[in-house]
Protein backbone atom coordinates (compact mmCIF):
# COMPACT_ATOMS: atom_id res chain seq x y z
CA UNK A 1 0.00 0.00 0.00
CA UNK A 2 1.34 3.42 -0.92
CA UNK A 3 2.17 5.99 1.73
CA UNK A 4 -0.71 8.37 2.40
CA UNK A 5 0.38 11.96 3.04
CA UNK A 6 -1.00 13.61 6.16
CA UNK A 7 -4.24 15.49 5.75
CA UNK A 8 -4.40 19.25 6.33
CA UNK A 9 -1.70 21.90 5.82
CA UNK A 10 1.11 19.39 5.64
CA UNK A 11 -0.37 17.40 2.76
CA UNK A 12 1.82 17.05 -0.35
CA UNK A 13 0.92 18.48 -3.74
CA UNK A 14 -0.12 14.94 -4.70
CA UNK A 15 -2.93 15.00 -2.13
CA UNK A 16 -3.97 11.79 -0.43
CA UNK A 17 -5.92 8.64 -1.36
CA UNK A 18 -6.93 5.47 0.43
CA UNK A 19 -8.81 2.28 -0.46
CA UNK A 20 -11.40 1.91 2.29
CA UNK A 21 -13.05 -1.35 1.23
CA UNK A 22 -14.09 -3.81 -1.48
CA UNK A 23 -17.60 -4.99 -2.37
CA UNK A 24 -18.49 -8.11 -4.31
CA UNK A 25 -22.02 -7.82 -5.74
CA UNK A 26 -23.53 -11.29 -6.08
CA UNK A 27 -20.71 -12.83 -4.03
CA UNK A 28 -18.84 -12.41 -0.78
CA UNK A 29 -15.72 -10.67 0.52
CA UNK A 30 -13.73 -12.42 3.25
CA UNK A 31 -10.26 -12.43 4.83
CA UNK A 32 -10.07 -8.64 5.02
CA UNK A 33 -6.77 -7.24 6.31
CA UNK A 34 -6.49 -3.55 7.27
CA UNK A 35 -3.42 -1.36 7.71
CA UNK A 36 -4.79 0.50 10.71
CA UNK A 37 -6.53 -1.76 13.26
CA UNK A 38 -8.72 -1.16 15.14
CA UNK A 39 -10.01 1.75 13.02
CA UNK A 40 -10.09 -0.43 9.86
CA UNK A 41 -10.29 2.42 7.37
CA UNK A 42 -7.44 1.39 4.99
CA UNK A 43 -7.85 -2.00 3.33
CA UNK A 44 -4.71 -3.95 2.39
CA UNK A 45 -6.03 -7.29 1.13
CA UNK A 46 -9.14 -9.45 0.86
CA UNK A 47 -10.57 -12.55 -0.80
CA UNK A 48 -13.41 -12.14 -3.33
CA UNK A 49 -15.63 -14.72 -4.98
CA UNK A 50 -16.56 -12.71 -8.09
CA UNK A 51 -14.45 -11.04 -10.77
CA UNK A 52 -16.75 -8.03 -10.99
CA UNK A 53 -16.10 -5.95 -7.87
CA UNK A 54 -16.45 -2.44 -6.46
CA UNK A 55 -13.54 -0.63 -4.79
CA UNK A 56 -14.43 1.98 -2.17
CA UNK A 57 -12.09 4.98 -2.41
CA UNK A 58 -11.62 8.25 -0.52
CA UNK A 59 -9.29 10.94 -1.87
CA UNK A 60 -8.31 14.59 -1.67
CA UNK A 61 -9.17 15.12 -5.37
CA UNK A 62 -12.29 14.14 -7.36
CA UNK A 63 -10.59 12.32 -10.29
CA UNK A 64 -8.97 8.90 -9.76
CA UNK A 65 -7.80 6.15 -12.11
CA UNK A 66 -7.44 2.38 -12.20
CA UNK A 67 -5.11 1.80 -15.10
CA UNK A 68 -6.43 3.95 -17.95
CA UNK A 69 -9.98 4.11 -16.62
CA UNK A 70 -10.98 7.38 -14.94
CA UNK A 71 -13.60 7.74 -12.23
CA UNK A 72 -15.18 10.84 -10.73
CA UNK A 73 -15.74 10.81 -6.99
CA UNK A 74 -18.47 12.70 -5.13
CA UNK A 75 -17.63 15.42 -2.63
CA UNK A 76 -18.47 14.61 0.98
CA UNK A 77 -21.11 16.55 2.85
CA UNK A 78 -18.53 18.40 4.91
CA UNK A 79 -16.51 19.16 1.79
CA UNK A 80 -13.33 17.68 3.25
CA UNK A 81 -12.79 14.87 0.73
CA UNK A 82 -14.21 12.94 -2.22
CA UNK A 83 -15.54 9.37 -2.17
CA UNK A 84 -17.03 6.71 -4.42
CA UNK A 85 -17.34 2.99 -5.29
CA UNK A 86 -15.39 2.15 -8.42
CA UNK A 87 -16.78 -0.65 -10.59
CA UNK A 88 -13.91 -2.80 -11.76
CA UNK A 89 -13.41 -6.28 -13.18
CA UNK A 90 -10.33 -8.23 -12.13
CA UNK A 91 -8.77 -11.01 -14.20
CA UNK A 92 -7.90 -13.11 -11.18
CA UNK A 93 -5.83 -12.83 -8.04
CA UNK A 94 -3.45 -9.87 -7.80
CA UNK A 95 -3.10 -6.22 -6.85
CA UNK A 96 -5.28 -3.30 -7.87
CA UNK A 97 -3.79 0.21 -7.78
CA UNK A 98 -5.91 3.35 -7.57
CA UNK A 99 -4.17 6.65 -8.42
CA UNK A 100 -5.44 10.16 -7.67
CA UNK A 101 -5.18 12.84 -10.38
CA UNK A 102 -4.05 16.32 -9.23
CA UNK A 103 -5.81 19.46 -10.44
CA UNK A 104 -3.13 19.97 -13.07
CA UNK A 105 -3.69 16.45 -14.45
CA UNK A 106 -0.56 14.87 -13.04
CA UNK A 107 -0.60 11.54 -11.09
CA UNK A 108 -1.00 12.10 -7.36
CA UNK A 109 -1.23 9.87 -4.30
CA UNK A 110 -2.06 6.17 -4.83
CA UNK A 111 -3.08 3.09 -2.89
CA UNK A 112 -2.86 -0.66 -3.52
CA UNK A 113 -5.13 -3.51 -2.45
CA UNK A 114 -4.24 -7.16 -3.02
CA UNK A 115 -7.20 -9.38 -3.97
CA UNK A 116 -7.32 -13.16 -3.88
CA UNK A 117 -9.97 -14.52 -6.25
CA UNK A 118 -11.65 -17.69 -4.97
CA UNK A 119 -14.64 -18.73 -7.07
CA UNK A 120 -17.68 -20.14 -5.25
CA UNK A 121 -18.34 -23.86 -5.78
CA UNK A 122 -20.15 -25.10 -8.85
CA UNK A 123 -22.61 -27.99 -8.62
CA UNK A 124 -21.46 -30.55 -11.20
CA UNK A 125 -24.26 -33.12 -10.75
CA UNK A 126 -27.67 -32.95 -9.08
CA UNK A 127 -30.53 -35.45 -8.96
CA UNK A 128 -33.44 -36.70 -6.87
CA UNK A 129 -32.73 -40.04 -5.21
CA UNK A 130 -34.39 -42.50 -2.84
CA UNK A 131 -37.83 -42.73 -4.39
CA UNK A 132 -41.26 -41.53 -3.26
CA UNK A 133 -42.42 -41.97 0.36
CA UNK A 134 -44.15 -45.30 0.93
CA UNK A 135 -46.33 -46.28 -2.03
CA UNK A 136 -46.94 -42.70 -3.18
CA UNK A 137 -46.68 -41.73 -6.84
CA UNK A 138 -47.17 -38.00 -6.14
CA UNK A 139 -45.91 -35.52 -3.59
CA UNK A 140 -47.86 -33.03 -1.47
CA UNK A 141 -46.66 -30.00 0.46
CA UNK A 142 -44.53 -31.04 3.42
CA UNK A 143 -43.37 -34.35 1.94
CA UNK A 144 -39.60 -34.81 1.68
CA UNK A 145 -37.34 -36.13 -1.07
CA UNK A 146 -33.58 -36.60 -1.08
CA UNK A 147 -31.25 -34.74 -3.42
CA UNK A 148 -27.74 -35.93 -4.24
CA UNK A 149 -24.91 -34.25 -6.10
CA UNK A 150 -21.27 -33.27 -6.44
CA UNK A 151 -19.33 -29.98 -6.51
CA UNK A 152 -16.03 -28.88 -8.08
CA UNK A 153 -14.62 -27.78 -4.69
CA UNK A 154 -15.50 -28.40 -1.04
CA UNK A 155 -18.90 -27.09 0.04
CA UNK A 156 -20.49 -27.24 3.48
CA UNK A 157 -24.10 -26.41 2.61
CA UNK A 158 -26.65 -26.63 -0.16
CA UNK A 159 -29.27 -23.94 -0.54
CA UNK A 160 -32.47 -25.41 -1.96
CA UNK A 161 -34.31 -22.57 -3.61
CA UNK A 162 -38.05 -21.89 -3.45
CA UNK A 163 -38.54 -23.14 -6.97
CA UNK A 164 -40.79 -25.69 -8.66
CA UNK A 165 -40.75 -28.90 -6.56
CA UNK A 166 -39.16 -27.63 -3.35
CA UNK A 167 -39.62 -24.98 -0.69
CA UNK A 168 -36.63 -22.90 0.40
CA UNK A 169 -34.16 -24.35 2.89
CA UNK A 170 -30.44 -24.53 3.66
CA UNK A 171 -29.07 -28.00 4.37
CA UNK A 172 -25.62 -28.15 6.02
CA UNK A 173 -23.14 -31.04 6.13
CA UNK A 174 -19.46 -31.85 6.64
CA UNK A 175 -17.42 -30.06 3.99
CA UNK A 176 -16.71 -32.09 0.89
CA UNK A 177 -17.34 -32.41 -2.82
CA UNK A 178 -20.25 -34.87 -2.55
CA UNK A 179 -23.53 -34.29 -0.73
CA UNK A 180 -26.89 -35.82 0.02
CA UNK A 181 -29.54 -33.47 1.42
CA UNK A 182 -33.28 -33.56 2.03
CA UNK A 183 -35.66 -31.17 0.31
CA UNK A 184 -39.17 -30.30 1.47
CA UNK A 185 -41.91 -30.30 -1.16
CA UNK A 186 -43.76 -27.00 -1.70
CA UNK A 187 -47.43 -26.38 -2.40
CA UNK A 188 -47.61 -25.82 -6.14
CA UNK A 189 -51.31 -26.41 -6.63
CA UNK A 190 -53.80 -29.23 -7.00
CA UNK A 191 -52.89 -30.46 -10.50
CA UNK A 192 -50.21 -33.11 -10.97
CA UNK A 193 -47.10 -31.77 -12.70
CA UNK A 194 -43.55 -33.09 -13.00
CA UNK A 195 -41.24 -30.51 -11.41
CA UNK A 196 -37.46 -30.18 -10.90
CA UNK A 197 -35.55 -28.75 -7.92
CA UNK A 198 -32.99 -25.92 -8.00
CA UNK A 199 -29.92 -25.70 -5.72
CA UNK A 200 -26.64 -23.88 -5.19
CA UNK A 201 -23.58 -24.79 -3.09
CA UNK A 202 -21.85 -22.79 -0.33
CA UNK A 203 -18.06 -22.52 -0.22
CA UNK A 204 -16.69 -24.22 2.88
CA UNK A 205 -14.11 -21.44 3.42
CA UNK A 206 -15.57 -18.19 2.11
CA UNK A 207 -19.26 -19.06 2.70
CA UNK A 208 -19.98 -17.76 -0.82
CA UNK A 209 -22.72 -19.38 -2.87
CA UNK A 210 -22.06 -20.42 -6.42
CA UNK A 211 -24.44 -20.53 -9.36
CA UNK A 212 -27.63 -22.57 -9.42
CA UNK A 213 -28.25 -25.95 -11.00
CA UNK A 214 -31.55 -27.73 -11.66
CA UNK A 215 -32.12 -31.44 -11.30
CA UNK A 216 -33.31 -31.55 -14.93
CA UNK A 217 -30.47 -29.45 -16.32
CA UNK A 218 -29.94 -30.45 -19.90
CA UNK A 219 -33.55 -31.59 -20.31
CA UNK A 220 -33.72 -34.82 -18.31
CA UNK A 221 -37.23 -36.05 -17.58
CA UNK A 222 -36.85 -39.27 -15.61
CA UNK A 223 -39.39 -39.43 -12.76
CA UNK A 224 -37.74 -39.61 -9.35
CA UNK A 225 -34.37 -38.53 -10.78
CA UNK A 226 -34.73 -35.37 -12.82
CA UNK A 227 -38.26 -34.44 -11.80
CA UNK A 228 -40.91 -35.51 -9.29
CA UNK A 229 -44.70 -35.44 -9.58
CA UNK A 230 -46.13 -32.68 -7.38
CA UNK A 231 -49.83 -32.52 -6.57
CA UNK A 232 -51.19 -30.98 -3.38
CA UNK A 233 -54.74 -32.18 -3.99
CA UNK A 234 -56.37 -33.26 -0.71
CA UNK A 235 -59.70 -34.94 -0.13
CA UNK A 236 -62.48 -32.51 0.76
CA UNK A 237 -64.76 -33.29 3.70
CA UNK A 238 -67.93 -31.29 4.34
CA UNK A 239 -70.30 -32.12 7.19
CA UNK A 240 -73.91 -31.04 6.99
CA UNK A 241 -77.19 -31.34 8.83
CA UNK A 242 -77.73 -33.90 11.60
CA UNK A 243 -81.22 -35.37 11.81
CA UNK A 244 -82.38 -36.59 15.24
CA UNK A 245 -85.55 -38.46 16.22
CA UNK A 246 -88.67 -36.33 15.79
CA UNK A 247 -89.04 -33.68 18.47
CA UNK A 248 -85.43 -34.00 19.65
CA UNK A 249 -82.07 -32.30 19.22
CA UNK A 250 -79.93 -35.02 20.81
CA UNK A 251 -79.82 -38.77 21.45
CA UNK A 252 -80.62 -40.87 24.49
CA UNK A 253 -80.65 -44.62 25.03
CA UNK A 254 -79.89 -46.47 21.81
CA UNK A 255 -81.40 -43.82 19.54
CA UNK A 256 -79.98 -43.12 16.10
CA UNK A 257 -79.20 -39.93 14.20
CA UNK A 258 -78.09 -39.47 10.59
CA UNK A 259 -75.28 -37.16 9.51
CA UNK A 260 -75.15 -35.52 6.09
CA UNK A 261 -71.62 -35.50 4.65
CA UNK A 262 -69.94 -34.89 1.31
CA UNK A 263 -66.46 -36.32 0.66
CA UNK A 264 -64.57 -35.87 -2.63
CA UNK A 265 -61.16 -36.82 -4.10
CA UNK A 266 -60.50 -39.76 -1.79
CA UNK A 267 -59.55 -43.41 -2.14
CA UNK A 268 -60.19 -44.67 1.39
CA UNK A 269 -62.50 -43.41 4.11
CA UNK A 270 -63.05 -44.11 7.78
CA UNK A 271 -65.90 -43.02 10.05
CA UNK A 272 -65.18 -43.11 13.77
CA UNK A 273 -66.31 -41.80 17.16
CA UNK A 274 -63.15 -40.56 18.91
CA UNK A 275 -64.68 -40.57 22.40
CA UNK A 276 -66.76 -43.73 21.96
CA UNK A 277 -70.19 -42.02 22.11
CA UNK A 278 -71.39 -43.54 18.86
CA UNK A 279 -71.54 -46.69 16.80
CA UNK A 280 -71.36 -45.85 13.10
CA UNK A 281 -72.81 -48.17 10.48
CA UNK A 282 -70.34 -49.47 7.83
CA UNK A 283 -67.47 -47.29 9.01
CA UNK A 284 -65.23 -47.85 5.94
CA UNK A 285 -67.90 -47.29 3.30
CA UNK A 286 -68.85 -43.81 2.16
CA UNK A 287 -72.47 -42.93 2.67
CA UNK A 288 -74.64 -39.88 3.18
CA UNK A 289 -76.58 -39.51 5.35
CA UNK A 290 -74.56 -41.73 7.67
CA UNK A 291 -76.40 -43.45 10.57
CA UNK A 292 -74.85 -43.10 14.03
CA UNK A 293 -76.25 -44.80 17.15
CA UNK A 294 -75.61 -43.71 20.73
CA UNK A 295 -73.76 -46.37 22.74
CA UNK A 296 -72.22 -44.32 25.56
CA UNK A 297 -72.06 -40.90 27.16
CA UNK A 298 -74.59 -39.04 29.29
CA UNK A 299 -74.32 -35.49 28.00
CA UNK A 300 -72.23 -34.02 25.19
CA UNK A 301 -72.92 -30.89 23.18
CA UNK A 302 -69.34 -29.55 22.89
CA UNK A 303 -66.88 -32.38 22.17
CA UNK A 304 -66.66 -33.71 18.57
CA UNK A 305 -67.68 -37.36 18.53
CA UNK A 306 -68.27 -38.03 14.83
CA UNK A 307 -65.14 -38.04 12.67
CA UNK A 308 -64.42 -38.66 8.99
CA UNK A 309 -60.89 -39.45 7.83
CA UNK A 310 -60.41 -39.45 4.05
CA UNK A 311 -57.16 -40.41 2.30
CA UNK A 312 -56.02 -39.85 -1.28
CA UNK A 313 -53.61 -42.70 -2.07
CA UNK A 314 -51.42 -41.08 -4.77
CA UNK A 315 -49.97 -38.44 -2.44
CA UNK A 316 -51.13 -39.84 0.92
CA UNK A 317 -53.01 -36.59 1.52
CA UNK A 318 -55.35 -36.92 4.49
CA UNK A 319 -58.29 -34.72 5.40
CA UNK A 320 -60.16 -35.01 8.69
CA UNK A 321 -63.61 -33.55 9.33
CA UNK A 322 -65.60 -33.84 12.53
CA UNK A 323 -68.80 -32.71 14.15
CA UNK A 324 -70.89 -33.24 17.28
CA UNK A 325 -73.80 -35.63 17.41
CA UNK A 326 -75.36 -34.34 20.60
CA UNK A 327 -76.03 -36.68 23.51
CA UNK A 328 -78.53 -35.96 26.32
CA UNK A 329 -79.08 -39.31 27.99
CA UNK A 330 -79.94 -37.96 31.46
CA UNK A 331 -82.42 -35.38 32.68
CA UNK A 332 -81.28 -31.82 33.19
CA UNK A 333 -80.84 -30.29 36.62
CA UNK A 334 -82.85 -27.07 36.71
CA UNK A 335 -82.78 -24.25 39.26
CA UNK A 336 -85.00 -21.17 39.54
CA UNK A 337 -83.52 -17.86 40.64
CA UNK A 338 -84.56 -14.28 41.36
CA UNK A 339 -82.43 -11.12 41.14
CA UNK A 340 -82.99 -10.11 44.81
CA UNK A 341 -83.71 -11.81 48.11
CA UNK A 342 -87.02 -9.90 48.24
CA UNK A 343 -88.94 -8.51 45.29
CA UNK A 344 -90.21 -5.04 46.15
CA UNK A 345 -93.58 -3.87 44.93
CA UNK A 346 -94.94 -0.71 43.33
CA UNK A 347 -98.09 0.46 41.60
CA UNK A 348 -99.83 2.58 44.25
CA UNK A 349 -99.19 6.11 45.56
CA UNK A 350 -97.99 7.27 42.15
CA UNK A 351 -95.44 4.48 41.65
CA UNK A 352 -95.22 1.84 38.91
CA UNK A 353 -95.59 -1.89 39.43
CA UNK A 354 -92.15 -3.54 39.40
CA UNK A 355 -91.00 -6.13 36.83
CA UNK A 356 -88.29 -8.63 37.79
CA UNK A 357 -86.55 -11.25 35.62
CA UNK A 358 -87.07 -14.76 36.94
CA UNK A 359 -84.37 -17.15 35.77
CA UNK A 360 -84.62 -20.82 34.88
CA UNK A 361 -81.04 -22.10 34.78
CA UNK A 362 -80.38 -25.58 33.40
CA UNK A 363 -77.13 -27.54 33.43
CA UNK A 364 -78.05 -28.72 29.92
CA UNK A 365 -79.29 -27.04 26.79
CA UNK A 366 -83.07 -27.27 26.59
CA UNK A 367 -84.94 -28.26 23.46
CA UNK A 368 -87.56 -25.57 23.98
CA UNK A 369 -88.48 -22.83 26.42
CA UNK A 370 -89.39 -24.17 29.88
CA UNK A 371 -92.63 -23.41 31.70
CA UNK A 372 -93.10 -22.52 35.38
CA UNK A 373 -95.97 -21.36 37.59
CA UNK A 374 -95.85 -18.86 40.43
CA UNK A 375 -98.21 -18.93 43.40
CA UNK A 376 -101.60 -17.56 42.42
CA UNK A 377 -101.96 -13.87 43.24
CA UNK A 378 -98.31 -13.45 44.24
CA UNK A 379 -97.10 -11.63 41.14
CA UNK A 380 -98.14 -11.80 37.51
CA UNK A 381 -96.18 -13.18 34.54
CA UNK A 382 -95.50 -10.78 31.68
CA UNK A 383 -95.15 -11.80 28.04
CA UNK A 384 -95.97 -15.11 26.42
CA UNK A 385 -93.36 -17.29 28.10
CA UNK A 386 -89.70 -17.74 28.95
CA UNK A 387 -87.12 -16.48 26.44
CA UNK A 388 -83.37 -16.84 26.00
CA UNK A 389 -81.71 -20.20 26.07
CA UNK A 390 -80.32 -22.62 25.36
CA UNK A 391 -79.57 -23.20 29.06
CA UNK A 392 -80.46 -19.88 30.74
CA UNK A 393 -84.02 -18.61 30.31
CA UNK A 394 -85.91 -15.70 31.81
CA UNK A 395 -89.39 -14.21 32.15
CA UNK A 396 -90.61 -11.05 33.85
CA UNK A 397 -92.72 -11.28 37.00
CA UNK A 398 -94.68 -8.13 37.80
CA UNK A 399 -95.07 -7.33 41.51
CA UNK A 400 -97.83 -4.88 42.59
CA UNK A 401 -98.36 -3.12 45.89
CA UNK A 402 -101.69 -4.97 46.16
CA UNK A 403 -99.99 -8.38 46.00
CA UNK A 404 -99.54 -10.16 49.34
CA UNK A 405 -96.15 -10.08 51.05
CA UNK A 406 -94.30 -13.16 52.16
CA UNK A 407 -92.63 -16.35 50.88
CA UNK A 408 -94.29 -18.22 48.03
CA UNK A 409 -93.49 -21.29 45.98
CA UNK A 410 -92.66 -21.96 42.34
CA UNK A 411 -94.50 -24.94 40.89
CA UNK A 412 -95.25 -27.00 37.78
CA UNK A 413 -91.77 -26.76 36.27
CA UNK A 414 -91.53 -28.38 32.84
CA UNK A 415 -88.06 -28.36 31.20
CA UNK A 416 -87.33 -30.70 28.30
CA UNK A 417 -83.72 -31.47 27.44
CA UNK A 418 -82.48 -31.97 23.88
CA UNK A 419 -83.38 -35.65 23.91
CA UNK A 420 -86.91 -34.98 25.18
CA UNK A 421 -86.35 -36.01 28.82
CA UNK A 422 -88.52 -33.88 31.13
CA UNK A 423 -87.38 -32.26 34.36
CA UNK A 424 -90.23 -31.35 36.73
CA UNK A 425 -88.37 -30.97 40.02
CA UNK A 426 -86.62 -27.73 40.90
CA UNK A 427 -83.05 -28.10 42.16
CA UNK A 428 -82.37 -26.06 45.29
CA UNK A 429 -84.65 -23.35 46.66
CA UNK A 430 -88.10 -23.41 45.06
CA UNK A 431 -89.46 -20.32 46.81
CA UNK A 432 -89.48 -16.59 46.20
CA UNK A 433 -90.26 -13.68 48.55
CA UNK A 434 -92.36 -10.57 47.97
CA UNK A 435 -91.32 -7.91 50.45
CA UNK A 436 -90.65 -4.20 50.64
CA UNK A 437 -91.79 -1.48 48.27
CA UNK A 438 -90.24 1.21 46.08
CA UNK A 439 -89.97 4.88 47.17
CA UNK A 440 -93.00 7.19 47.03
CA UNK A 441 -94.02 10.58 48.50
CA UNK A 442 -97.10 10.93 50.74
CA UNK A 443 -99.10 14.12 51.42
CA UNK A 444 -100.64 15.03 54.81
CA UNK A 445 -104.11 16.64 54.85
CA UNK A 446 -104.34 20.08 56.52
CA UNK A 447 -103.59 19.95 60.26
CA UNK A 448 -103.48 16.11 60.15
CA UNK A 449 -100.81 13.90 61.67
CA UNK A 450 -101.77 10.87 59.55
CA UNK A 451 -101.80 9.87 55.90
CA UNK A 452 -102.47 6.64 54.04
CA UNK A 453 -99.70 4.35 52.73
CA UNK A 454 -101.27 2.01 50.17
CA UNK A 455 -98.91 -0.92 50.61
CA UNK A 456 -98.10 -3.29 53.43
CA UNK A 457 -95.07 -2.76 55.66
CA UNK A 458 -93.71 -6.11 56.80
CA UNK A 459 -90.28 -5.22 58.23
CA UNK A 460 -90.35 -1.98 60.22
CA UNK A 461 -86.53 -1.97 60.53
CA UNK A 462 -86.17 -1.68 56.75
CA UNK A 463 -88.52 1.32 56.54
CA UNK A 464 -86.93 4.66 55.61
CA UNK A 465 -87.89 8.07 54.21
CA UNK A 466 -86.32 11.21 52.78
CA UNK A 467 -87.44 14.52 54.36
CA UNK A 468 -90.43 16.31 55.74
CA UNK A 469 -91.04 19.14 53.28
CA UNK A 470 -92.66 21.28 55.99
CA UNK A 471 -89.40 21.49 57.95
CA UNK A 472 -86.94 20.46 55.23
CA UNK A 473 -85.42 18.06 57.75
CA UNK A 474 -84.60 14.35 57.41
CA UNK A 475 -87.53 12.12 58.27
CA UNK A 476 -86.52 9.80 61.14
CA UNK A 477 -88.22 6.47 61.85
CA UNK A 478 -89.74 6.66 65.36
CA UNK A 479 -89.02 4.07 67.99
CA UNK A 480 -90.99 2.19 69.11
CA UNK A 481 -93.20 1.40 66.16
CA UNK A 482 -96.81 2.55 66.64
CA UNK A 483 -96.06 5.06 69.41
CA UNK A 484 -97.83 8.39 68.72
CA UNK A 485 -95.76 10.49 71.10
CA UNK A 486 -94.64 13.96 70.01
CA UNK A 487 -91.20 13.92 68.35
CA UNK A 488 -89.80 16.46 65.92
CA UNK A 489 -89.36 15.19 62.34
CA UNK A 490 -90.22 11.59 63.20
CA UNK A 491 -92.80 9.20 61.81
CA UNK A 492 -94.20 5.75 62.54
CA UNK A 493 -96.68 3.15 61.30
CA UNK A 494 -99.90 2.72 63.28
CA UNK A 495 -101.57 -0.18 61.48
CA UNK A 496 -100.46 -3.74 62.23
CA UNK A 497 -97.50 -4.82 60.09
CA UNK A 498 -98.52 -6.72 56.96
CA UNK A 499 -101.79 -4.85 56.40
CA UNK A 500 -102.62 -2.79 53.32
CA UNK A 501 -103.32 0.10 53.52
CA UNK A 502 -101.19 1.36 56.38
CA UNK A 503 -101.56 4.57 58.40
CA UNK A 504 -98.37 6.62 58.53
CA UNK A 505 -98.27 8.85 61.62
CA UNK A 506 -96.41 12.20 61.79
CA UNK A 507 -95.13 12.42 65.34
CA UNK A 508 -94.24 16.13 65.03
CA UNK A 509 -97.32 17.83 66.60
CA UNK A 510 -96.16 21.39 65.96
CA UNK A 511 -95.23 20.83 62.29
CA UNK A 512 -98.47 18.98 61.57
CA UNK A 513 -100.48 21.74 63.18
CA UNK A 514 -98.77 24.32 60.99
CA UNK A 515 -99.75 22.46 57.79
CA UNK A 516 -102.74 24.67 57.06
CA UNK A 517 -102.46 24.25 53.27
CA UNK A 518 -102.50 20.47 53.31
CA UNK A 519 -99.37 20.29 51.10
CA UNK A 520 -96.79 19.00 53.56
CA UNK A 521 -95.18 15.76 52.40
CA UNK A 522 -92.90 13.01 53.58
CA UNK A 523 -90.69 11.97 50.66
CA UNK A 524 -89.02 8.72 49.54
CA UNK A 525 -90.95 6.45 51.87
CA UNK A 526 -89.76 2.91 51.11
CA UNK A 527 -89.08 -0.49 52.55
CA UNK A 528 -85.70 -1.77 51.44
CA UNK A 529 -84.89 -5.22 50.12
Amino acid sequence: MATIPARGGGASAGGWLKIAGVNCPGGTVTSKVYADPPNNTVLQSATVTELAIEIEVKAAYPIVKIGNTSYTLVQSVDGGHYAGALAHTILGSGGVVVVAQTPDGAPGASDLVTLDYSAAPTILTLAFIGGYPGVQTELKAGDTFQLQGTTNKPADAIQILDYEACAASVETFIAGTAFTVTGTIADRGNVVLARPARCRARDAITAAYGGTRDTNQGGGGIDGQHVVNCNNLHPSVALGAIVYPVGQGALKGAEQATVQNTVLDFDTISYSSPNGDLSILSPTIYGSPKPATRVAGNYNVTVPNFRITAVRAANAATTVGQTIVRIAHVAASVAVGEPYARLRSGGNDGTAAQDYPIYVNSDQELYEAPSLDHQAGAGAWQGGGFTGGPSLWSRLLRVHDNDPKGAFGWSNLSAKNLAGILTTTITGDATYTLGGFVPRSLTFPAFSQSTTLNVAVVDYSKLSAGIFTATNQPAVRHTPQGDQGDAANEYTILSPLGTNPQTLWWNDVFAAGANSSGTAQITLVQEAV
